[in-house]
């Protein structure tokens, strides 16, 4: 069992975090409920989320073991952000800084490694609003790299989509529909 500790906050895909979204019909009342697995934010500053509180940190592991049953287990790969604790962590860890894994080509353009998968993060929010696409999790990411400006940059994107899609809703509302007559 690999077992790591984070540096930075993360958002990591631990089984079993969900997110319920309930809605009701004001016609028929009956009530529509979706649940969606999210990933779960860990920050290892924050008191609530240490589970190691002797070294007060957050600790986390890619397969349960009873002789660390606190660990939080996630699926998927491990960040650069996350210190190997045992020999099996090392050695994973170790496996995707030899491949480059972990050496992402947007970094020569002054961005961090959290920002790249924000980045691309914002590129699939944005296919989603012009088309149908299926959302997938995104992958293990820490975000102390996020400053409030690039944050501020986003919203406002993301304000400017729904402006666009206002208008464009807007037009297509006000297209007069064609009548047929039987003759």
């Amino acid at each position: 069992m690999a077992r790591w500790r984070l540096l930075e906050p993360h958002y990591l895909n631990v089984p079993g975090t969900e997110w319920e979204y309930k809605e009701a019909d004001r016609e028929t009342g009956r009530q529509a409920r979706r649940v969606y697995e999210v990933p779960l934010y860990l920050d290892p500053k924050d008191r609530a989320d240490q589970n190691d509180r002797e070294n007060e940190s957050v600790v986390v592991s890619d397969r349960y073991d009873p002789a660390h049953h606190r660990d939080y287990v996630f699926v998927g790969a491990p960040t650069p952000n996350m210190e190997p604790i045992d020999d099996e962590a090392q050695a994973i860890s170790q496996g995707y800084i030899d491949r480059g894994a972990w050496i992402h080509p947007i970094d020569s353009l002054n961005m961090t490694y959290s920002q790249s998968v924000l980045s691309e993060w914002e590129q699939r929010i944005a296919t989603l609003l012009t088309q149908k696409v299926e959302m997938v999790a995104p992958p293990n990411v820490a975000v102390g790299g996020v400053t409030q400006k690039q944050f501020d940059d986003l919203q406002g994107m993301v304000k400017q989509l729904m402006e666009q899609n206002a208008s464009l809703r807007a037009e297509v509302l006000e297209k007069p529909k064609s009548s047929f007559r039987r003759v």
